[in-house]
């Protein structure tokens, strides 16, 4: 496979030129470093790797700039606010390049200013799309809901996709956020995009998460099943849920599961993705994992999974973990430092059993993590 040739300047992937085994190997000594510098005593065996690990991302985040009159669009380097024009990506399908294409002659055409963050000018800022199964959710964002060519850039990405979700999300913020939660229209097109993972049908909108690898996210929720060891008679905590994919995978096997997210638009999805799965024994609730489970009745819940974001969970969730009759969790993490330090709280009433590491982002420093504890 050849070397990408924007990898000198784009940070997107700072281990492309280290052989795939090699890459594996350093994540797994990374992984075992943290480990044995929090005095925590286990084995991290070799991360599960990818057999062909380039054009798996199903997600981009575009950045538009300008540059002495040229429209430069792809990603920042690393630890900068330049941006690396790019025609395509090794790490995604040919999509992507057909996508640049299209926004490249949408701006042009309808002389669409980028959004210059010294003068903070501009109309156009990002281009974030999501693409499975041929079906295409593309979101503008603007600095304002006044600019031309929205139909036109529909027509394009129709020519190109089979289906087509188009929104808009008007951020005039002057952080680094990309979305403004409060901006988002409904273009044209399908209102969501909807796809199938290990039997379970969802939907996502613009702003919910869904794992950008399918191939390694189906081998970790496979995984996940497997160690939590589910039976007809088990009540589940699922923490952190997301859109409820896991939900709804734990639902189908046991008696019942309370799913927690912090997310509104993710709750939402998630109690969508229950009705299209028909599933019963499945209560949704939107607030913080410490919040929810010290005031709802979890006396008979023993399992719980956790898949929280990267700052790891909250000394409250791990408290109320601690004081609950829960004795079995499997923590999926996504950054192994907060994993390791959550794992250390937890140890106080718990036996950590084995961690498993999954390599969702190839030639990235990123490394995904499975671990398994008992209570005492």
């Amino acid at each position: 496979m050849r070397k990408c040739e924007y990898a000198k300047y784009c940070g997107n992937c700072s281990l492309i030129d280290i052989d795939y085994p090699e890459q594996l190997q350093l994540k797994k000594n990374y992984v075992q470093d943290i480990f044995d510098n929090n005095n925590i005593d286990i084995n991290i065996p070799t991360p599960i790797g990818m057999f062909f690990p380039y054009k798996y991302r199903n997600k981009v985040h575009l950045a538009i700039k300008k540059f002495k009159g040229k429209i430069i669009i792809g990603f920042y380097e690393e630890g900068s606010r330049r941006v690396v024009d790019i025609k395509s990506c090794l790490l995604h399908d040919t999509w992507l390049g057909k996508l640049i294409e299209i926004v490249r002659g949408f701006v042009t055409k309808y002389r669409i200013e980028p959004y210059d963050n010294d003068t903070r000018t501009g109309i156009i800022r990002y281009v974030v799309a999501r693409v499975i199964d041929g079906n295409i959710m593309c979101t503008i964002v603007t600095t304002t809901k006044n600019f031309a060519g929205r139909e036109y850039l529909y027509a394009k990405l129709s020519e190109a996709f089979k289906r087509v979700s188009l929104y808009v999300n008007v951020n005039s913020r002057s952080d680094k956020l990309v979305f403004d939660d409060k901006g988002f229209s409904f273009v044209k097109g399908e209102k969501y995009l909807q796809s199938n993972i290990l039997g379970v049908k969802y939907q996502i909108s613009p702003n919910s998460f869904l794992q950008v690898n399918l191939e390694i996210c189906k081998a970790m929720y496979n995984r996940a099943m497997e160690l939590m060891d589910i039976n007809t008679s088990d009540n589940i905590v699922d923490m952190y849920s997301g859109i409820g994919i896991t939900s709804i995978l734990f639902a189908k096997k046991c008696n019942k599961v309370v799913s927690i997210e912090y997310n509104k638009e993710a709750t939402k999805n998630a109690e969508i993705n229950k009705k299209l799965n028909n599933i019963a024994n499945l209560d949704i609730y939107t607030g913080t994992c410490g919040d929810v489970i010290n005031n709802i009745d979890i006396g008979g819940y023993a399992k719980c999974f956790l898949d929280p974001a990267r700052s790891g969970a909250e000394p409250e969730t791990i408290n109320a973990i601690i004081n609950s009759n829960i004795d079995r969790i499997v923590y999926m993490s996504c950054d192994p430092t907060t994993l390791a330090r959550d794992i250390k709280l937890l140890q106080k009433d718990f036996i950590l059993k084995s961690v498993e590491c999954f390599d969702m982002f190839p030639h990235t420093n990123h490394i995904e993590s499975i671990a398994l504890l008992v209570r005492k």
